[in-house]
């Protein structure tokens, strides 16, 4: 089901660039704003951003209702989810068989569908079956309008069906591919007022819930945003569904203790990109904002449930030399040299290159098979081997 390649966020293909370019045009069809409105959408995502991020105290619990917010993320947060999660989507290179079931928890404005459409078009002339489930309706049908307008008489291979519930909700059946992206902080609190998630919850509770909406052997992919407190869940739930029998597909290249916890001063697992090819008008936005942005960033997990054989299939997978995935942006080093560190199944390794300019030093999320010396010498800083790749 999942292809991937080299590159975890390659550069964005041209069906993902066009289709934000003309999400511009199918937002003023689909959700019209007002001219006083529309005047006040740099203030009203600067607004949005701040209870979502530093005032989430703030933030009412069914903001998607409103309209003045749902305003500001459809302009806003949904292009900049898509084009993440689209990114992601282009390196994992799903190739989802005819009569695949999708279910998208916390599906918001149908942000995951977009995504895999604009990504994806080798996909678009398959059956597929999505269910969105999201408890606000507003935004479930906006996403439905969007989705019409851009996909038009080419989307009728897709079927769509929403269903208004809580993010935790469950599908009508067991799905092939079940979809969490940015919905642990958006779960229900519980009785009590507090906020639901891997640490009130409990990380093995909420893989339990998961198991029963995803197939035998089918997929779950759980996409946040790349900062300590999302990552920090993520591992929590990677070691929970490990406990359960679940497999690790990505990013991963092993089961073995994550080394980039995000406990205390330990880094944190997540991957960043450029934002090459963003649209004009979302760049303006952002600028009467005032929130530009260069970096593009995320942590997930693609995780695949128990099913007959899989075992020997992952042991199939290791043969050969050991992979590992880059971890980290480029930094230089003494010696006019350059590294990044990757994670593999003995834990956190140094990748170097000779020249610092020099553009073989692989990028953020990217997946390698390096040969290492027999006898590595350690870094200073984080005690990891070092692997020359000249």
């Amino acid at each position: 089901m999942i292809r991937g390649g080299a590159s975890l966020l390659p550069a964005p293909p041209g069906d993902l660039v066009d289709g934000l370019v003309r999400l511009a045009a199918v937002l003023g069809d689909a959700y019209p704003l007002r001219p006083k409105h529309r005047a006040g959408l740099p203030q009203g995502v600067a607004a949005l951003s701040a209870m979502l991020t530093v005032d989430r105290d703030d933030l009412p619990r069914d903001y998607m209702a409103r309209p003045e917010f749902l305003a500001a993320y459809l302009h806003w947060f949904l292009p900049w989810n898509i084009y993440r999660q689209g990114r992601l989507l282009a390196g994992l290179g799903p190739d989802l068989p005819a009569g695949t079931r999708i279910l998208d928890l916390g599906a918001g404005p149908l942000t995951f569908l977009h995504a895999l459409w604009m990504s994806c078009p080798d996909l678009r002339g398959r059956t597929l079956h999505y269910e969105a489930v999201d408890r606000s309706e507003p935004a479930l049908k906006a996403g439905r309008a969007l989705f019409a307008g851009l996909a038009g008489e080419q989307g009728g291979d897709w079927r769509i069906a929403t269903r208004r519930a809580a993010a935790g909700g469950r599908g009508s059946r067991p799905a092939d591919l079940v979809v969490a992206a940015n919905m642990l902080n958006e779960l229900e609190p519980d009785r009590g007022g507090r906020q639901r998630g891997p640490d009130v919850e409990g990380p093995e509770r909420l893989v339990m819930g998961w198991e029963r909406m995803t197939a035998p052997g089918g997929r779950l992919l759980l996409i946040e945003p790349g900062v300590r407190q999302a990552a920090t869940q993520l591992v929590k739930l990677r070691a929970a569904a490990l406990e359960r029998g679940w497999s690790v597909e990505a990013p991963c290249t092993h089961a073995a203790t994550c080394p980039l916890p995000g406990r205390g001063r330990a880094g944190w697992c997540h991957f960043g990109c450029s934002t090459e090819g963003a649209p004009a008008w979302l760049e303006a936005l952002g600028r009467a904002a005032h929130l530009p942005k260069e970096r593009a960033t995320l942590a997930f997990l693609l995780l695949r449930a128990p099913a007959a054989g899989q075992e020997g299939e992952q042991a199939a997978a290791r043969r050969g030399r050991p992979p590992v995935r880059v971890v980290s942006d480029g930094f230089a080093l003494p010696e006019r040299r350059r590294g990044c560190y990757a994670c593999g199944e003995d834990g956190l390794v140094l990748l170097t290159v000779k020249d610092r300019a020099d553009s073989r030093l692989p990028a953020s999320g990217d997946l390698l098979a390096p040969a290492r010396p027999d006898q590595p010498r350690r870094d200073g800083r984080s005690g990891a081997p070092v692997i020359p790749l000249d």
